[in-house]
């Protein structure tokens, strides 16, 4: 087992080395945080040798590297005869001078992302410079390096036709991430506009800023859109670095923020955000690596805080899991690519594995995938959620019908009832007129009429109020309204008590109620009544007066004892009585009558209780 493992691992990195250039060079650098060294006084410093690829970090400066010729391992003549090219990668490298021995004279030539080279000798995207072939044994060329941010360089020396054949393999990779990470924003956006989710608009920022750094970190931005002049292309890769990761941290705000997550995860987002902000600034005032040494502390701390987050949610998140392994592996990232930013060695070169945010495979298409998997998730969530909304009202109006047809059949019932006992009612009121007048006519004591009288009136006047309650239920219409003057209606009420000295009225000169006479009357009528019936001691204030929104206010207020004051909740409830008044006359239906007239008239009863008074108020539009 050990032995496949080992032939595999060797059969992994011929693979990777294939193609790659047979000329083997020499390499050494210098590096001087001061920008000061030239060509004659550079040959005289020490150089550290060096294999590979250049890694120093956040280093400021210019730095130098030496590079000297072996012999050519190639054996075919063709290839030995073609011209040397020196091949010097990223392309996001700011300025490059190259310089050589020919003909015992230096030769000098530029290149480098802020530099167009006169003489294309790759294709695009690529740096590439003449290299003589005499630049072995004793001779050797310079390169010098200056740029911002992350230093690294990787020099090769190969043939003009592998060169060529270079180019086209660099071209296609960054083809296929540009249209990988294109197409996967158009689709983003096309599913934006079929589903409005605040989690896919934020995807298609992150996803634009993915583009962004596409371009700027393999040239493309400089190659193709050559019009954007105004900012400098080293400049526009350290604004995608930072705009990119504004936007994983408000992606991953939009994910954790449904769930209810600490008030200070929303602040730690905000101080986020501001970092952010500043490096923008850093990045616009020229200092790219100081911008991008703070984007990578940033990037460090944010996974131990969206994992923390999801930790603190009040709210079930589904796919929890994969949103915790998703920053686990993005830590891991930051993690080991630590040691390449800043210049150590790394295992991962063996493998060629993600190492720096500017690598072509980060397109952003697992990101794209959880995204889309979330906004399906939620919406599914969303349409089980509404089915079990209307799955309920339609329990609810299967149970108002059938309460709706309970309430038909009692009033049907009380309809029935009321017309039955109304008959034999009047035959017992015509029956007990007569008696009257026999037993006044005989000279006998009526008190035993008179009892049984009352009695007989009391009853028709709770069938009264219980037919005329199931008949305002039943009216939907507000009845034809006039003009009712306060004072004339009040004059009619008071008419039925023979205690007016009971009675304080306030009636404002001239104000009248815009309302139909019958429900006005039977409000008025209940509400006087009331009051009446449970008074304590003490005046029974009526206080009738226009308001300012064009409303005519009718107040009625007396005193109750303590242990008397009703029940708010079910003061207008149908048949409630408070518990000290069970045996005195009455059915509990007035206050309710009240309420359901002022209903279809579009008026408001209103109840207060100040001190040991209780106040009800009927507001009537004019």
């Amino acid at each position: 087992m050990k032995r496949l493992f080992c032939l595999l691992l060797l059969l992994f990195q011929m693979s990777l080395h294939a193609g790659q250039a047979r000329h083997e060079i020499d390499t050494a650098y210098f590096h001087h945080e001061q920008q000061k060294h030239t060509l004659e006084s550079i040959v005289a410093q020490e150089f550290k040798p060096y294999r590979g690829q250049l890694r120093l970090g956040f280093a400021e400066g210019e730095t130098w590297v030496r590079i000297q010729l072996k012999s050519p391992a190639s054996t075919d003549p063709a290839e030995s005869t073609s011209s040397l090219v020196l091949r010097v990668e990223p392309y996001t490298l700011d300025r490059l001078d190259f310089y050589q021995k020919q003909n015992e004279k230096w030769t000098h030539q530029q290149g480098g992302e802020l530099h167009s080279q006169k003489k294309n000798i790759c294709i695009e995207l690529q740096h590439c410079f003449e290299f003589s072939a005499s630049n072995a044994i004793d001779q050797y060329a310079y390169l010098k390096v200056e740029t911002t941010g992350v230093r690294i360089v990787r020099a090769e020396v190969m043939t003009a036709d592998r060169v060529f054949k270079s180019s086209i393999d660099v071209i296609k990779s960054v083809n296929t991430a540009l249209n990988l990470s294109v197409a996967l924003l158009i689709l983003s956006v096309t599913f934006l506009f079929f589903e409005r989710s605040r989690l896919l608009l934020i995807f298609c920022g992150f996803q634009a800023t993915v583009v962004l750094s596409i371009c700027t970190f393999s040239g493309a931005l400089q190659q193709w859109w050559g019009v954007i002049t105004t900012v400098q292309p080293n400049t526009m890769a350290g604004l995608a670095l930072v705009m990119r990761m504004a936007m994983t941290i408000l992606l991953a705000w939009a994910v954790v923020s449904v769930y209810k997550p600490s008030k200070t995860y929303n602040q730690w987002v905000g101080a986020g955000l501001l970092i952010c902000c500043v490096n923008v600034l850093l990045v616009l005032a020229g200092y790219e690596t100081e911008a991008g040494m703070l984007n990578y502390g940033l990037g460090f701390f944010s996974p131990f805080i969206q994992i923390w987050a999801v930790r603190t949610v009040t709210v079930p998140m589904p796919g929890r899991w994969i949103f915790t392994t998703g920053w686990l592996l993005f830590l891991l990232f930051i993690v080991l690519g630590f040691p390449y930013s800043f210049g150590h060695a790394d295992w991962r070169d063996q493998f060629n594995l993600v190492q720096t945010s500017g690598d072509l495979r980060l397109n952003g298409i697992p990101i794209g995938m959880v995204v889309f998997w979330l906004v399906a998730t939620e919406k599914n969530s969303r349409n089980r959620k509404k089915f079990l909304e209307l799955q309920a009202l339609q329990i609810q109006a299967a149970e108002s019908k059938v309460h709706e047809e309970g309430l038909k059949e009692r009033r049907d019932l009380i309809d029935m009832l009321t017309h039955e006992l109304k008959t034999p009612l009047s035959t017992i009121k015509f029956a007990m007129a007569s008696l009257k007048r026999m037993t006044l006519a005989q000279g006998e004591s009526a008190e035993r009429v008179q009892h049984i009288n009352a009695s007989v009136e009391r009853m028709d006047a709770m069938i009264e109020h219980v037919a005329l309650s199931n008949k305002i239920e039943r009216t939907q219409a507000r009845g034809t309204e006039e003009t009712v003057s306060a004072f004339e209606l009040m004059n009619v009420v008071m008419q039925e008590y023979r205690q007016p000295e009971r009675f304080e009225l306030h009636i404002q000169e001239g104000v009248t109620f815009r309302a139909a006479p019958h429900f006005l009357a039977l409000i008025i009528e209940n509400l006087v009544s009331n009051a009446v019936k449970y008074a304590a001691e003490g005046k029974i204030i009526i206080r009738i007066q226009d308001e300012p929104d064009h409303v005519t206010s009718f107040r009625i207020s007396n005193r109750v004892a303590e242990d008397n004051h009703p029940d708010e909740k079910r003061l207008f409830e149908r048949y409630y009585r408070h518990p000290s008044f069970q045996n005195s006359p009455g059915m509990g239906i007035g206050l309710s009558l009240v309420n359901s007239a002022a209903q279809k008239m579009g008026a408001q009863v209103r109840y207060q209780k100040i001190d040991q008074d209780v106040v009800f108020e009927v507001r009537f539009p004019r």
